[in-house]
């Protein structure tokens, strides 16, 4: 090459030397432009040697954007030194110490790229520390490639070398060495892969292995090799599928955390699905910021896409031209909304459709129609629903656990570990990938009716083994078991009203009802089944054991008074003396109980004398329960104790079985009275008869609390009521509020007044949402103590009147703990005239709204 002529000449040894370093650095031409800000046009020209003498600030660009340190040859090669001298094109060898600036080789991490995975990202760091070979696996889209990216970033030091290899473009598994060696840049030529491996020191070179399930074989061996001949290699694979060699670490990616509800801004905000969206809308939309206006529907959004990172990608790219609120509504042809326009990455994973068909075309087929079938199972569901309904050519029963852990291993199945102990092994598939393998069963003909009739046959054949379990030893187990398969219970009853048969949903809601109160999403489904079928049967009975459940479940989701209305309505269509009968009179004494009504206090001796007359002991002992739950509410504690204790002595007959809230009412019946010590062995019993995992901890851990409170153990209390909080956020229970009352009686005593302020405003909320009006006489004595702390006397005394005048001439009394507040908090303040008043309930939440405006 001519240093005084040829043009031509030059353009193309410069053209060479950048496609070489281009290529040693791992990046494509749009991978290029994108890090120096220059078109892919430039880039593709320069190249192609078509451009005679590039701009030197674009050169400068691209030696940035390559990572030389000194650009000076490289500015020469282009025309821009002090000579004209061309540099040649060099292939660098990493067998040899690696030029300054060019340790890294191949993609590196997007700055921006990871949200929400702080945690994964330093779990995954000490990984590459303790061990040679790491693979994370997950569904497409999951964003395995940034994290693993970012998690060699992190690991590696001045001294190490990182080389990504992206295997998309393999074909074969022969073909991997060759792959791995064209990202190490050598030489042409150079064939044996032990030549750029030996020598190495240990920390000094990791090796990231991306989109290999598609050559797992040929993975697999040179990865083996590699950890087991070459002590300095640290090797971290990017898979939907792990490796499966003794040496191997696997990780899952997870998708990102979604908000757990539509309502709580702070809680949206926190996501991390809802953050990488916003980031991501930022970029097409720079106006766009999360607001309480826009975040309900953000939300629901990010549900909707199961916090995937690629399908959260996807729908941010579409909000430059479409409002958040229009591609929520086009979700559900999300194949079609989320097809592009992503320009980078694997070819497979530049539209939804694709990276899921990827994972999908690479199953066997029995496991491909197993995935399909599992479409119609809602989510999550368990082994059993899947070896029930599911099964059929090609799909054997006995093939059923080998072909669900193909889809598990492949990554289309998620197991669903939280709570296993309680539910067992359980599945669920994320919303896309469901989505996709329904389309596959639809496209199938008749086999989507057939699949989601036998759900119908199956859940109904489940029930009729139910029959007699709420008095089985094991009873528990079996309503968790039927739980865990909710989902299911919900897609066939969905099918039976479609069909019209209604006798049939009545009775899977029948036979389901027990199973509906282990957590309030659920029960809020089972309210509206239960109802719906109780309008829909002909027989009067049916409708009224139907409206019983709905009374129950609204009781357990905190709507007592949508529980008294179907209570109400289900004691005039079934016999009092029956056993369903008695169970709707005890959920109207109850829930009416909770509301101040008089006429369910009356109800309670003849209740209770017809339970004894059942001849049922297990029924009897429950509704001596419930009668003294309700009695305690009211202040009878002498007459609540009674009826406590007959069921407690009751637990010596087959089929009565230990329930901790009836031992919490025990209790706090003992508390009240002064019985610290019993109070304490009640509490104590409450918590072993609860399952240790058993989600719904506050309960328990709030009547503990109570008894180390007033025991003087505030520290022991304050930890009780931490684990309690928790829970809290997560669901409805009973005795919620007591939890927050003594949270702000404890911050009360530590000083700690702002926080006694926000706890008990809290519980007042959630009472008056509730409609658990009986309580509010509970906290208001709380909250006048708080008002006095914060310094407003007078509204702290105008309630303390109020209330002094209550408990002269209302009905129920405050409770013992409760008047002991008030009264230390009302020495200057005097009865209030008016009173009594027509209405208690009324009454009791004006009060709750006064407290309200005063303590905000």
């Amino acid at each position: 090459m001519s240093d005084t002529d040829g043009r031509a000449d030059g353009r193309r040894g410069f053209a060479d030397l950048l496609l070489d370093l281009r290529v040693q650095a791992g990046l494509s031409q749009e991978e290029l432009a994108d890090r120096a800000g220059l078109s892919v046009r430039s880039i593709r020209e320069i190249e192609a040697g078509r451009v005679a003498r590039p701009r030197k600030d674009s050169v400068r660009l691209l030696a940035s954007a390559l990572g030389l340190q000194d650009p000076s040859q490289f500015l020469a090669a282009a025309g821009h030194g002090t000579g004209r001298r061309v540099v040649q094109p060099a292939v660098i060898s990493v067998a040899d110490p690696a030029p300054t600036g060019l340790r890294w080789r191949g993609t590196r991490p997007i700055p921006d790229g990871l949200v929400g995975r702080e945690q994964e990202l330093f779990e995954l760091e000490g990984l590459l520390r303790q061990n040679r070979l790491v693979t994370l696996v997950g569904p497409g889209g999951v964003g395995k490639t940034e994290l693993a990216l970012a998690a060699a970033d992190r690991f590696s030091g001045a001294d190490t070398t990182v080389v990504v290899v992206d295997l998309t473009t393999v074909q074969r598994d022969a073909a991997v060495p060759s792959a791995i060696l064209d990202a190490f840049g050598t030489a042409p030529g150079t064939s044996d892969l032990d030549d750029v491996l030996s020598g190495r020191r240990p920390g000094d070179l990791v090796i990231v292995e991306d989109n290999a399930e598609h050559v797992l074989d040929g993975v697999a061996t040179v990865a083996n090799r590699m950890v087991r001949s070459f002590p300095g290699i640290g090797v971290l694979v990017t898979s939907r599928i792990p490796l499966g060699l003794p040496d191997e670490v696997v990780r899952r990616v997870q998708v990102l955390g979604v908000p757990p509800n539509d309502e709580n801004f702070d809680e949206i905000a926190a996501s991390p699905a809802v953050e990488m969206f916003c980031r991501r809308v930022a970029r097409v939309r720079p106006e766009f910021v999360l607001t309480p206006a826009n975040a309900p529907t953000v939300a629901r959004l990010c549900r909707r896409l199961d916090g995937l990172p690629l399908a959260l990608e996807l729908a941010a790219a579409r909000a430059g031209s479409l409002s958040v609120e229009t591609i929520l509504a086009a979700l559900d042809d999300r194949f079609r909304l989320l097809s592009g326009p992503r320009r980078f990455g694997a070819p497979h994973q530049r539209t939804l459709a694709d990276t899921i068909a990827w994972s999908v075309d690479a199953l066997s087929d029995a496991a491909r129609q197993l995935l399909y079938r599992c479409s119609v199972l809602g989510s999550p569901f368990t082994l059993e629903a899947v070896a029930g309904v599911c099964t059929g050519d090609p799909i054997d029963g006995l093939d059923v656990p080998m072909l669900l852990a193909e889809l598990v291993d492949k990554s289309l199945l998620q197991p669903v570990l939280e709570f296993e102990q309680l539910y067992g092994s359980r599945y669920k598939l994320l919303e896309t990938i469901r989505e996709h393998a329904y389309a596959g069963l639809t496209s199938q003909g008749s086999d989507l009716v057939e699949f989601r009739d036998r759900a119908v046959a199956w859940c109904s054949t489940y029930v009729a083994g139910l029959e007699g379990a709420w008095s089985s030893p094991d009873r528990d187990r079996q309503y968790r078991a039927a739980h865990a398969n909710s989902a299911l219970f919900e897609v066939a009853l969905e099918r039976a009203a479609e069909l019209g048969e209604w006798d049939a949903a009545a009775r899977i809601v029948l036979g389901f009802r027990i199973a509906w109160q282990y957590q309030a999403s659920v029960a809020e489904s089972g309210i509206r089944w239960a109802t719906l079928c109780a309008s829909q049967v002909s027989d009067k009975e049916i409708s009224g054991r139907l409206l019983a459940i709905a009374g129950r479940l609204s009781s357990l989701t905190g709507d007592i008074r949508g529980a008294r209305r179907h209570y109400e309505e289900a004691r005039t269509l079934i016999p009092g003396e029956t056993e369903m009968g008695l169970v709707a009179r005890g959920g109207w004494v109850s829930s009416g109980s909770h509301l101040l009504d008089t006429q369910s206090l009356a109800e309670i001796p003849a209740l209770v004398d017809d339970a004894r007359k059942h001849g049922d002991v297990q029924r009897s002992a429950t509704v001596q329960a419930t009668c003294g739950l309700a009695l305690l509410r009211w202040g009878r504690l002498v007459e609540a104790k009674e009826l406590l204790l007959a069921w407690e002595a009751a637990l010596v007959n087959p089929g009565v079985y230990p329930d901790e809230i009836a031992y919490m009412a025990l209790s706090r019946v003992d508390l009240e009275l002064g019985n610290l010590a019993e109070a304490r062995h009640w509490a104590v019993l409450a918590r072993d008869s609860q399952a240790s995992d058993d989600p719904e901890r506050t309960k328990v851990a709030g009547c503990l609390a109570m008894v180390e409170f007033h025991d003087g153990r505030y520290d022991e209390a304050r930890a009780l009521l931490d684990q309690a909080d928790a829970d809290i956020r997560g669901h409805r229970g009973y005795f919620d509020y007591l939890v927050m009352l003594y949270r702000s009686r404890l911050a009360r005593a530590a000083g700690e007044v702002e926080q006694a302020r926000v706890s008990i405003r809290d519980a007042v909320n959630r009472l008056l949402l509730e409609g658990r009006v009986v309580y509010l006489l509970e906290v208001l004595p709380e909250a006048v103590a708080v008002l006095h702390a914060l310094g407003r006397s007078d509204a702290g005394d105008a309630l303390c009147g109020q209330l002094l005048a209550w408990q002269r001439s209302m009905d129920p009394p405050m409770l013992p703990t409760a008047w002991a507040v008030l009264q230390e908090s009302c020495e200057s303040a005097s009865a209030a005239d008016g009173w009594p008043e027509p209405d208690p309930a009324a009454a009791v939440q004006r009060l709750a709204n006064d407290v309200l405006s005063a303590l905000s």
